[in-house]
């Protein structure tokens, strides 16, 4: 991520306890002095500070381990010798690991970043023709949907989802409130996100939604690498 200030305007060494150890959890969570819990620390700070000087981005580098604390730093810091007046730290919330917490649009969001980051094409195919049904907007389904966090371009971080168990999707469809067309979608989807050909009798339910068999179209051809999924509109009108 991007190093941001902390309290006093300058960019310090802020944090206790969000070393990446070995055994650890990767600096997803940990303790902040003077941080508030709108500006949690991330124990990237200093990898990407390296990262861009690294690509000539900057001119110097900044070691943060040997910046001094800042005011509030060091105000914490003397009152934790006290445990009755200690602030309270703040505790960063571990990173999701599923999109249980999003809506429909916000696990579609996460999905087609994972397809526009270099998803295999059976895995783009089957985003895509997920994304057009109501199974990513009924409750419980951000569960089967799950998080990870890319450092992609100039260092920023990306959070992309991933349904690693179609089967699974394929039976929550069948059991949501949604048309008998979104259920036959997935079952589709599951299948060419396992590198299975699309089944024969899939028209069959088709019939009379030209919309729909466009995008089972585009979404073959996604699959079988004839075209790219980002260049088609992704858009649910």
């Amino acid at each position: 991520m991007t190093p941001r200030p902390c309290t006093d305007g300058t960019l310090r060494h802020l944090s206790v306890d969000l070393d990446d150890a070995a055994g650890g959890d990767g600096g997803s969570e940990g303790y902040t002095l003077c941080s508030s819990p709108e500006r949690p620390v991330w124990a990237q700070d200093q990898w990407a500070i390296h990262g861009r000087y690294e690509m000539h981005l900057v001119d110097t580098y900044t070691d943060i381990a040997e910046l001094p604390p800042c005011a509030e730093c060091t105000r914490a810091a003397e009152l934790l010798d006290d445990p009755g007046t200690a602030p309270r730290l703040h505790l960063r919330p571990p990173r999701p690991t599923t999109a249980a917490s999003y809506d429909g649009d916000g696990i579609r969001a996460v999905l087609r970043t994972d397809v526009f980051t270099g998803a295999s094409p059976g895995r783009a195919a089957a985003v895509y023709l997920l994304s057009f049904t109501a199974v990513p907007d009924r409750p419980g389904f951000g569960e089967l949907v799950g998080l990870m966090d890319l450092v992609w371009d100039m260092n920023d971080t990306v959070r992309m989802g991933q349904v690693s168990d179609w089967a699974a999707v394929v039976e929550f469809a069948a059991a949501a409130d949604v048309p008998e067309r979104d259920r036959q979608l997935v079952a589709l989807a599951a299948r060419l996100a396992g590198g299975q050909p699309a089944d024969p009798g899939a028209d069959a339910v088709l019939a009379g939604e030209p919309a729909t068999a466009q995008r089972v179209t585009e979404a073959i051809a996604i699959a079988t690498g004839r075209r790219d999924p980002r260049q088609l509109n992704w858009d649910l009108g």
